[in-house]
């Protein structure tokens, strides 16, 4: 028996099994799909803080060519702060809300509306992740006139902060209406 059969026998028995344990405990479906809701949450957090772990990094040449002039050096900390700021927030709650996970039955198009907010995440996190790179390559190609580019990443930094606060604003949004 060739193992793709294997694999979508197990499969199919599997979701049978769980048809079954939902015919008599109706919630054991709910629980599932709940515990599927938190994974899926943390996993969009997880990669958040990934992506933005791999922006401080990133960020450090940056930090040390703007060693040169103070005005470079306040811009860099406040682009810092925010960015540790953000990052804390993001880490403490990385597993969910247990109460939006509850209460979200049944709501397809409110999770849709999460998951763009999921995606513009993703994406902003790519961008600045990507901005800062362009400019750290810039700065070991010897080019020092990174004012622009800073405020520019510190731009798209603060509308990863807005969505992310969107994003907050949907997850309670569940939680008041349920």
């Amino acid at each position: 028996m060739p193992m793709e059969e294997t694999v979508s026998e197990l499969t199919e028995g599997i979701d049978s099994l769980i048809e079954r344990i939902g015919l008599y405990l109706p919630i054991y479906r709910g629980y599932k799909e709940q515990n599927l809701r938190r994974d899926e949450d943390r996993a969009v957090r997880q990669e958040l803080v990934l992506t933005l772990e791999g922006v401080k990094e990133d960020a450090g040449i940056i930090r040390e060519a703007s060693a040169e002039s103070v005005d470079l050096m306040i811009d860099v900390d406040r682009i810092d702060n925010k960015l540790n700021g953000f990052l804390e927030v993001v880490r403490e709650v990385v597993n969910g809300y247990s109460g939006w996970h509850a209460s979200a039955n049944d709501l397809e198009d409110r999770l849709s509306e999460l998951v763009s907010w999921d995606a513009k995440l993703i994406d902003g996190t790519v961008l600045l992740r990507k901005s800062i790179v362009c400019l750290a390559q810039k700065i070991d190609m010897g080019e020092y006139a990174i004012m622009t580019p800073l405020r520019n990443i510190e731009k798209i930094l603060d509308r990863l902060i807005e969505d992310y606060n969107g994003r907050e604003a949907a997850m309670k949004g569940f939680l008041k209406e349920n």
